[in-house]
């Protein structure tokens, strides 16, 4: 089955849960569920791009007073010993606490038995609310010697109320475990949903979502760059990149996992109530592409695609000819497979007819001071969507023929004048993907018109796109 952008053919792909095990990508994930009445579906993939289903891992319980009676939310996976051990949130809402954290083990990752103790973990109040505790996140800290858990909470000590917050769990065995204060609390949001940490170099990265992905860094504390608290287990301080998300919100709750070489980030892309560009944003979709975390000189995590894709599309891939698009209006110098507009004046539109599901690479050269440049996609009778990149965004808006209207979506970023910056754009069913020099990516839903021509436009200078190369991608698209 093909990767890009995976979903059952009969539900939705909420929230992912990943891991790495014996060259295996393995994603547990949520289904779309009413009343929060999720369990966990399972693929695996060795690729990155084809998955197989596999039977669902965990379901709630048949028992109306047990504490995963109406759902099994977000959790993580870790192997200790040989024995893996899954724990997750167990929702009940009848029950004192309606969130707990839950616990089951396998030694095939398929099969799977919950702990009869369970739920193993629930709110101390002495730092925390009853109400929100859930999504737990367990991991070896190797720095200090034992498993960490993180937890989606939120800190009963501010006034303010947007105080979600990590707390933190330790263990030395994974089945005795001391609740801490807050490993982060940071008044930033109502709740830190989906926590996740990890270290690449030298510093260590927490991450953490409300609606969008955020992250903050810390240096390695065993450097003496960071402030490690030995009596309640907190680091200090966190410090935010610019930007500090992944994407925006359409790259929903995404997760990480290490497998050897790379920190690759998986998220969902919601799907827009009545299949409309306009409608609200509904929980699950399908799964976005992939992105690889590169960490940055300033701290700053750049995001890219996976080569798995880019070896995927040289394989795929034929050369854009350029020579049979139509100048549309401006100056344009045409060859083979690249071409320079010359739109000092103004803007400078050439359109080709491309499949309707494709994936376009290409090397972009833009100069001039206010240049940008961009893309049309799915034109037709005065509808269609413009995605623009400039020195400071990339952005995503719908096409107006009177002229720009304000972006849907939009992702800081900057180049220097001259600079061959590399794009990859997949426009894939109603999902449309731009990656951008290896640093930025944007995801939206774009869902009319469902075909149409593509369109490279330049404006207010010099604009040359390289190597241009396109492939189809397969009709069969769950939508």
């Amino acid at each position: 089955m093909n990767g890009f952008h995976f979903r059952s053919k009969d539900r939705w792909i909420g929230d992912m849960i990943p891991f790495f095990w014996n060259d295996e990508y393995h994603l547990f994930y949520l289904p779309r569920a009413p009343e929060g009445r999720h369990c966990w579906g399972h693929i695996v993939s060795r690729n990155l791009l084809e998955w197989q289903e596999l039977p669902d891992a965990i379901a709630p319980s048949n028992e109306p007073n047990e504490p995963d009676a109406i759902g099994c939310w977000t959790g993580s996976v870790v192997e200790h010993n040989g024995v893996f051990h899954c724990f997750y949130t167990g929702f009940n809402p009848q029950n004192r606490y309606p969130q707990t954290i839950c616990h089951a083990v396998s030694d095939d990752l398929i099969h799977w038995c919950k702990d009869e103790a369970n739920p193993i973990l629930v709110p101390d109040e002495r730092w925390y609310e009853p109400q929100d505790w859930r999504d737990p996140f367990v991991f070896f800290n190797s720095e200090v010697g034992e498993f960490w858990m993180l937890i989606c909470a939120r800190d009963k000590r501010v006034a303010f109320e947007r105080r979600g917050c990590v707390a933190l769990a330790t263990s030395p065995d994974l089945q005795n475990w001391q609740v801490h204060e807050p490993l982060w609390s940071g008044s930033v949001c109502w709740a830190a949903e989906c926590p996740d940490m990890f270290k690449l170099g030298n510093r260590w990265y927490l991450i953490y979502s409300h609606g969008v992905t955020r992250y903050r860094w810390i240096a390695d504390w065993n450097t003496g760059q960071g402030t490690w608290d030995k009596s309640v287990n907190r680091l200090s301080i966190w410090n935010a990149s610019f930007p500090d998300t992944f994407d925006t919100e359409f790259v929903a709750a995404a997760k990480t996992l290490f497998d050897g070489k790379r920190q690759i980030l998986f998220g969902w892309i919601w799907t827009l109530e009545g299949d409309s560009d306009f409608g609200a944003r509904q929980w699950g979709g399908h799964m976005a592409l992939p992105r690889e975390l590169v960490p940055q000189p300033d701290g700053s995590l750049a995001v890219k695609l996976p080569e798995e894709f880019e070896n995927w599309q040289k394989e795929n891939a034929n050369s854009l000819n350029f020579q049979s698009c139509e100048t549309l209006c401006g100056s344009w110098q045409l060859a083979d497979d690249s071409v320079t507009a010359n739109s000092l004046n103004g803007v400078s539109v050439l359109r080709c007819d491309v499949p309707d599901d494709f994936f376009l690479s290409a090397k972009v050269i833009p100069k001039g001071e206010a240049v940008e440049f961009g893309f049309l996609l799915r034109m037709g009778d005065g509808k269609g969507h413009k995605i623009v990149v400039d020195k400071n965004r990339v952005a995503l808006m719908h096409w107006s023929s009177w002229g720009d209207v304000e972006p849907r979506l939009s992702r800081p970023i900057s180049w220097r004048e001259g600079e061959l910056v590399k794009i990859q754009l997949i426009v894939h069913g109603s999902i449309a993907e731009i990656f951008v020099g290896d640093k930025v990516s944007l995801a939206s839903r774009i869902y009319e018109p469902k075909r149409g021509w593509l369109g490279f436009y330049a404006a207010n200078g010099e604009v040359s796109f390289l190597n241009a190369k396109i492939s189809p991608l397969s009709e069969n698209f769950n939508s």
